[in-house]
């Protein structure tokens, strides 16, 4: 699970991470943030039904509750499997990267989006991945998923820290939940420069949070994401490459 305050920069790099697993997994996406809206475009795929809708929409999740839920989307093997997902609620992006979407706020007053973290806890947790696959987990902005426990279907959490106070608290609050969870952590700095670099180690070292790795502030995917189209990187590709290979996952 790719995890932080908003802004901070969780697409980007779920995106960057999930290209580079991709050349050793068969990688999946999971868009969980009911916000985003330019994600497909940074994959270069198409948008995918929300799951949401195959359950029979938002205000219908809480009613099937979780053994039903997982009912529906299970094989016949048991469990969730991301290859077996009904047709149309998966996309592909040119490196073929499966792109599954949660659910989207996308009309006035139709309530929050505490149904989609639910479905998000539930789906991870009856997931069953083959030694072969990598789910890359794209979440909301902030800790909602925490308080939804989301984090008890996912392997490990990285969190992501922008040059700001703000988003170092919340990945103190993060680590906190992993190790409560059992969860491997991990901490990196997105959109770093040479004038933060020193600061944000400082500070993160008072909090006794350890930082895993740098990405740094990358021109290609300031533009790129102003455009609205599909992602590009230079200098941050190589550095979350780095960081994939230093905690063990490349």
């Amino acid at each position: 699970m790719v995890c932080g305050k908003g802004g901070a920069g969780k697409s980007s790099i779920s995106v960057l991470m999930s290209r580079l697993l991709a050349e050793k997994y068969s990688v999946y996406l999971l868009d969980s943030d009911e916000s985003n809206e330019l994600l497909p475009r940074m994959l270069e795929a198409q948008s995918p039904r929300p799951l949401v809708e195959y359950l029979g929409g938002k205000k219908n999740i809480f009613k099937i509750g979780e053994v039903n839920i997982a009912k529906a989307l299970e094989t016949a093997s048991g469990g969730i499997r991301l290859s077996s997902l009904p047709k149309g609620f998966v996309s592909k992006s040119p490196e073929g990267i499966g792109l599954v979407t949660i659910g989207k706020v996308r009309k006035l007053g139709e309530g929050c989006a505490c149904p989609f973290n639910f479905l998000t806890r539930v789906f991870l947790k009856n997931l069953r991945l083959s030694r072969s696959e990598m789910l890359v987990v794209d979440t909301d902005a902030g800790v909602e998923h925490v308080g939804r426990g989301v984090e008890e279907g996912c392997d490990g959490v990285l969190a992501v820290i922008d040059p700001t106070a703000e988003s170092i608290a919340l990945a103190v609050i993060l680590k906190e939940t992993a190790e409560r969870s059992g969860k491997r952590f991990w901490t990196v700095v997105n959109k770093a420069t040479p004038e933060v670099t020193g600061v944000i180690e400082r500070l993160s070292t008072k909090r006794d949070l350890k930082i895993d790795g740098f990405i740094r502030f990358d021109e290609d995917i300031f533009k790129s994401c102003l455009e609205g189209g599909r992602l590009r990187a230079g200098k941050a590709m190589m550095d979350v490459k780095a960081i994939l290979e230093r905690i063990g996952l490349l």
